[in-house]
């Protein structure tokens, strides 16, 4: 069977996700859940808004969706959610090693856009590492399909 493209990058993306999980490594895939942490965002400043006498640092660190947005203080989300504005779809996963955010750019054949290179580059001002995940996909891929006998 011929494998489309876009069936590499779901075969790298499960690929990628298996190696983070092995890891012990917590991540998000931004390309499913940026909207989700942006929000994330604005329900805590609302949170914040409507309760002004309780620090947005708490509102972070005591949030319930923190296993998402993977941040313990206000300025770090709020940096976090401003970069991600700009360049989620130039990365594929947000990856929290101990403490310690990554970006990560899947591909199958190793190449980089100008938009990631800048992507790349922006997220180490933030003081961020980036990998890149490649994973060789082959063109076509065997299959059997067996027959079960019992059927109507």
């Amino acid at each position: 069977m011929k494998l489309q493209n876009d069936d590499k990058e779901l075969i790298v993306e499960i690929m990628a996700a298996s190696y983070f999980v092995q890891q012990g490594w917590k991540w998000i895939n931004l390309k499913r859940d940026a909207g989700k942490l942006y929000k994330i965002y604005d329900e805590l400043v609302d949170q914040y808004n409507a309760y002004p006498y309780m620090s947005k640092d708490w509102y972070v660190e005591n949030s319930a969706s923190k296993s998402i947005h993977m941040c313990s203080k206000w300025e770090e989300l709020k940096t976090l959610v401003d970069f991600l504005k700009v360049h989620s779809d130039d990365l594929d996963f947000l990856v929290n090693n101990n403490g310690k955010k990554m970006f990560c750019i899947k591909t199958t054949d190793g190449d980089i856009t100008d938009s990631q290179r800048r992507a790349i580059a922006e997220a180490r001002d933030l003081r961020c590492n980036v990998f890149v995940f490649k994973a060789e996909v082959p063109d076509e891929m065997d299959f059997e399909i067996l027959q079960v006998g019992g059927g109507y």
